[in-house]
């Protein structure tokens, strides 16, 4: 039995995320030339993330389609096939007596791709993805309020102008030709690399 599309979504994500956590780990004892010592305080807290946030991005990623559909319906008229003919799908004549077929077909909206992806920018993808990752890991770090505010000061700008030089193109194109139940796996795959920065920028923020 297939599951639900946000538990598959779910699950698809933090297996890539589990990975990317171990890489990362793995990256920094390489950068530091340090012995390897898997974090495995780190790993919980950031799949416990995960497990948090996939599904506020899922609906999120629900909300943007029924603001914005990537596609409209549009009518238009195109010349008969034989298909038609066999069908008897003829229903008008055109300016030169030949008859002629009135359809309505869904077209992609570039218009709404663009708006769905600044709003993404501006807000969810960015402002609260970052806000969230920044609390939720001040909270399981045992942080004060005093010392969350402070992180989100000081990461919270740069982590976001990061996440400009990939998101938007990303974003994107999963806009434009990712099904929406399929769009947080997409993600979850082409952010494979962010997700080893952002572990890198939560394993400073636990030193």
């Amino acid at each position: 039995m297939p599951l639900p599309p946000m538990v598959s979504a779910c699950v698809m994500s933090l297996t890539i995320g589990c990975a990317s956590n171990i890489i990362a780990q793995r990256l920094k004892a390489y950068i530091e030339d340090a012995p390897f010592v898997f974090d495995y305080t780190l790993f919980w807290q950031l799949t416990a993330m995960g497990l948090i946030t996939t599904p506020i991005n899922y609906h999120w990623q629900k909300w943007l389609e029924f603001m914005f559909p990537a596609e409209k319906l549009v009518k238009r008229s195109r010349a008969p096939t034989s298909d038609d003919a066999e069908k008897g799908a003829f229903n008008r004549d055109d300016d030169e007596n030949k008859r002629a077929i009135d359809e309505e077909v869904y077209v992609r909206s570039w218009a709404n791709v663009v708006k769905k992806t600044i709003a993404d920018s501006m807000t969810g993808g960015a402002l609260l993805n970052t806000t969230m990752f920044l609390v939720l890991l001040g909270l399981m770090q045992g942080k004060t309020a005093a010392q969350i505010a402070n992180d989100i000061r000081e990461e919270e700008l740069s982590i976001i102008w990061n996440s400009y030089k990939i998101w938007p193109l990303a974003n994107m194109f999963s806009f434009a030709y990712v099904p929406v139940e399929r769009r947080i796996v997409f993600l979850s795959f082409f952010g494979l690399l962010w997700s080893i920065y952002m572990t890198l920028v939560a394993s400073r923020l636990s030193a």
